[in-house]
């Protein structure tokens, strides 16, 4: 499924494996079967802990200016934050490899965006 807001399918792609099977199978390959799905935890420590999991590489996609894989990175934060239940506002301005979103994502969560930013601020790579 294509969406302008969506448009290479990241958060979709994310989003539904924290549906029940019956409710993800339509977005799932045939070759999926119920007794191999494993649906993801909606609980907010578990989404937030996945985030900082995640943090590091999304940082290492931003300083290295690596256009899709930065983007894709800041797909999965709007979609993590909204299943958190925060609204942090868009997150897919895509200035500086989504580095201004990442920073007020770890701002908002309490992490130090500082070891990981290399401080760099472009728009080309």
């Amino acid at each position: 499924m294509v969406s302008k807001r969506d448009f290479f399918g990241f958060e979709t792609g994310e989003l539904v494996f924290h549906l029940p099977f019956d409710s993800a199978k339509e977005f799932l390959g045939p070759e999926v079967t119920r007794e191999e799905y494993k649906q993801m935890s909606c609980k907010r420590d578990d989404i937030v802990a996945r985030m900082l999991d995640y943090m590091p590489f999304a940082w290492e996609k931003a300083n290295g200016c690596r256009g899709i894989s930065a983007s894709r990175s800041m797909s999965y934060f709007a979609a993590w934050v909204w299943l958190s239940g925060d609204d942090l506002g868009n997150l897919l301005d895509y200035q500086y490899y989504g580095k201004d979103e990442l920073v007020r994502i770890c701002e908002h969560y309490g992490w130090d965006a500082s070891q990981w930013d290399d401080g760099i601020r472009t728009n080309s790579g």
